[in-house]
């Protein structure tokens, strides 16, 4: 009995072995989530050294700008790290930090607008003048640090006939970045500052001086011949046309005398400036064929508009078959900028 009780014993611990053994290769349903790992004195795996510092830091910044719930979350983190990346990495960062934008700001503006329509608040916004001053909102310090809280993304609060939002602090951008960034996205900053801050336009009347606005083309202008295959080639070709548009017939009624229908001198001056001063350039081409229409028309832009209607009619037929041409004579100048970008 004894030989038997330790046989029964030896059996029932290798079949106790056995069950540990088998319950060991099961796998373990229970999902535990763990916290990203921080980046710091843990050393790194093998996987981990494979990956370049620029690259490391370019997939942390992804991460950021997936979790962020404010824009100032993801400008916080560019403020800190840009000048550890080179160019190339500094430049797809802040492509990634324009397309956070363009997902951000439409829930962010749906929030400023349902926060106007509280009672009072429209007075104490109104109360902040021109450029903001948030410090001048009394009595609300929720909403003056949620205003500041979103001003630190590199954001701007504007307004449009009373009705405010938040745009793209381009300026802002330009000052804190360009400097990191290729000559690409410099030039494109540069150009995107000008008009954060003066928009070039508003309410259909140009807002700054025509030479102004020429100054603005040529800029335009030399980041397209510049950079043919450039980042941001669509959207500069695209401000290009409107500021060109504004330029060649934004004239609403300050641009033309009302009596003889004729294009103002100062305006044509304008025109014969920029040929005169930068024979070289494409835009000057254009503006060169348009001072030819305006010859042949003896300067008149419009025939008389109807008695107790209006003060101006149609543009005359040159006139008018010009600023129908212009988008293809902008296309003409820049068939590379037409092209799909090879980046």
């Amino acid at each position: 009995m004894k030989h038997n009780g330790r046989s029964t014993r030896a059996v029932l611990s290798l079949v106790a072995a056995a069950l540990i053994a088998a319950g060991c290769g099961e796998k373990n349903t229970d999902l535990t989530v763990k916290e990203p790992v921080k980046t710091g004195g843990a050393p790194s795996t093998p996987a981990d050294s494979a990956v370049s510092p620029n690259e490391s830091l370019y997939n942390h910044f992804i991460l950021i700008t997936a979790q962020a719930k404010e824009a100032r979350e993801v400008t916080s983190f560019l403020d800190a790290n840009v000048s550890k990346a080179d160019k190339a990495t500094a430049d797809r960062m802040f492509l990634e930090l324009e397309q956070y934008y363009d997902k951000h700001l439409p829930g962010l503006n749906a929030n400023l607008a349902e926060i106007t329509t509280q009672p009072g608040a429209a007075d104490k916004l109104s109360r902040m003048g021109y450029p903001a001053d948030f410090n001048k909102i009394q009595g609300d310090e929720s909403l003056k640090q949620w205003l500041k809280n979103q001003a630190a993304g590199k954001l701007a609060l504007s307004d449009r006939q009373g009705d405010y939002y938040w745009k793209v602090d381009y300026a802002a951008l330009n000052k804190a970045y360009s400097a990191y960034l290729s000559d690409d996205l410099q030039q494109y900053l540069t150009i995107r500052a000008a008009e954060s801050d003066v928009q070039a336009t508003s309410d259909g009347s140009i807002t700054i001086t025509r030479d102004e606005l020429g100054s603005r083309i040529l800029l335009a202008e030399h980041y397209l011949t510049s950079h043919p295959d450039g980042l941001k080639k669509t959207d500069i070709l695209q401000l290009y046309k409107m500021y060109l548009g504004e330029y060649i017939h934004g004239y609403r009624y300050e641009a033309v005398d009302e009596n003889s229908m004729k294009l103002l001198p100062e305006v044509k001056q304008s025109y014969e400036r920029l040929v005169r001063e930068h024979s070289d350039s494409k835009t000057a081409v254009i503006v060169g064929a348009y001072l030819r229409v305006l010859q042949d028309n003896n300067d008149v832009i419009y025939n008389p508009g109807k008695e107790g209607e209006s003060i101006f009619g149609d543009p005359k037929a040159g006139i008018a078959e010009f600023w129908g041409s212009l988008d293809k004579r902008v296309q003409d100048q820049f068939p590379d900028s037409l092209k799909p970008t090879k980046k």
